[in-house]
């Protein structure tokens, strides 16, 4: 370590993963990097040779998709509120079902009494 260097420049001076000082990693890198310039080259030309136009129309293709698939999600979220209110609607008319059966059925109680009270006053005329 030179007069003044911290620690912590010592450090950096190691690469972490490898543990190994950067003195003697860096010209490896450069060594395998120079191996395979090759298959570099060969990555750059693809990709290089890849016409503009189709990657123009790949973006626009990929674009209405992806606002087709926010339109979808809106129509989604509306139909989910209009099934709700749906539900609601429903759940109301279940009620107001059960409201009417009950009417009718104290309405159907209220006519056999009235009835059985009609058939008592007959029999006391009669037999007055």
């Amino acid at each position: 370590m030179e007069l003044g260097e911290g620690s912590s420049v010592a450090a950096s001076r190691i690469l972490p993963v490898t543990g190994e000082p950067i003195h003697r990693t860096i010209p490896l890198l450069a060594a395998r990097l120079v191996r395979h310039v090759d298959r570099l080259d060969a990555i750059a030309s693809l990709v290089n040779n890849i016409p503009n136009e189709q990657v123009e129309i790949m973006s626009c293709e990929i674009e209405q998709l992806v606002m087709g698939h926010l339109e979808m999600g809106t129509m989604i979220e509306q139909l989910s509120a209009q099934f709700g209110e749906a539900m609601e609607f429903i759940g109301l008319l279940c009620i107001a079902s059960t409201t009417t059966r009950t009417i009718m059925s104290d309405i159907d109680q209220v006519l056999d009494t009235t009835r059985d009270q009609v058939m008592s006053l007959r029999r006391a005329q009669q037999e007055a």
